[in-house]
């Protein structure tokens, strides 16, 4: 005689993820918004400090004196800014197109980079401040020879970083192709150049603020127009607090370039990032 035994069914309890606290929301909240915080502070203690100390104007102005004089001279500044955001583009589109070509170059030819990169450390230790007045007097006063700056300057970075990266592959791959009878520009465009992308995005997020640099460099030695000729202007005149928005101004433009290019980066490159 057999006996039936019932086994137990278990009933599948979900499990329950508690709610996230209060606390927890709240430091996640002060996490994401401390660098405001501490901006803001900053601020305050600025404008609290050259009011107590009673600092004259021309030596550190208060940041609501700097908000008056955005108010009053607004039209100015934004168009310098567009003047200078638009000569530091120039200037960096110059330098990827010229830098990635050296780069590949570089990075295929061993005689080309022997013979080429004594020439580009040189270019690259000559302050560009030095060479500017003579491209003034080459190109004469305009955009040539502010992007020919802003290109000098942020070239270098891209070019070494193209060449890194095309010569940084591994060399098992290589072999493979070359085995299948690849030919020397496949394994380029299939191998090595996605290889480098990487690199050449890193390089990006140094050159494009060094595009900035050297656009205001440009206009600050031969310009009628920009942020860095607005600067000469006002130093001129000891208007500290309108040198101050310029160079806040500035700064601004170098932070948009750097953040679109590490967001470029994310998007083309999203399975590497080389931090720099």
């Amino acid at each position: 005689m057999t006996a039936n035994v019932s086994t137990p069914v278990h009933k599948q309890v979900k499990a329950v993820i508690p709610p996230e606290s209060r606390a927890g929301l709240l430091l996640k909240t002060f996490r994401s918004a401390r660098a405001w915080i501490v901006l803001a502070l900053a601020v305050a203690i600025w404008e609290a400090a050259v009011r107590i100390l009673d600092t004259p104007k021309y030596v550190l102005p208060a940041p609501s004196a700097m908000i008056v004089e955005f108010q009053e001279n607004y039209s100015l500044f934004l168009n310098g800014l567009w003047a200078t955001t638009r000569m530091s583009l120039y200037g960096l589109a110059a330098a990827i197109v010229i830098g990635v070509a050296l780069g590949i170059a570089m990075g295929r030819s061993a005689l080309f980079e022997e013979l080429a990169f004594p020439f580009l450390n040189i270019i690259r230790v000559m302050p560009t401040i030095a060479i500017a007045p003579l491209l003034i007097i080459w190109f004469g006063r305009g955009g040539v020879p502010i992007v020919i700056c802003s290109c000098l300057i942020a070239v270098f970075p891209i070019i070494v970083d193209v060449a890194h990266g095309l010569t940084s592959v591994d060399e098992d791959l290589v072999n493979m192709m070359k085995l299948a009878n690849a030919s020397e520009l496949s394994i380029l465009t299939q191998i090595r150049i996605p290889n480098s992308l990487p690199y050449l995005f890193s390089s990006f997020r140094v050159a494009a603020p060094g595009a900035v640099v050297g656009a205001l460099l440009g206009e600050y030695i031969g310009s009628r127009e920009g942020l860095g000729y607005l600067i000469t202007v006002y130093s001129a005149q000891l208007n500290t607090a309108a040198v101050f928005v310029l160079a806040l101004l500035s700064c601004l433009v170098g932070l948009v370039f750097f953040n679109v290019c590490v967001w470029l980066e994310k998007i083309v490159v999203p399975w590497k990032t080389v931090v720099r």
